[in-house]
């Protein structure tokens, strides 16, 4: 399946199923991603940058939560 198809599905989904995606997506592609901080920065960056302020707030409080220092 290429990349917009997927963004195509996905976003055609009810909250609920996109809520379901993400639960069974987040955890091992964050646990992929905790084990090279330069990833790690570049995803914070990206959800940052394309998200708005917001989401870069929310971001920064998950990253001290998770005990990532900030990027430098």
């Amino acid at each position: 399946m290429k990349v917009e198809e997927l963004v195509n599905g996905f976003l055609a989904l009810t909250e609920e199923e996109k809520m379901d995606v993400l639960r069974g997506i987040i955890p091992p592609f964050c646990r992929g991603m905790m084990a090279n901080e330069e990833k790690v920065k570049q995803m914070f960056l990206l959800f940052g940058g394309e998200c708005g302020r917001e989401m870069r707030n929310m971001m920064s409080a998950m990253a001290t939560m998770f005990g990532h220092k900030g990027c430098k």
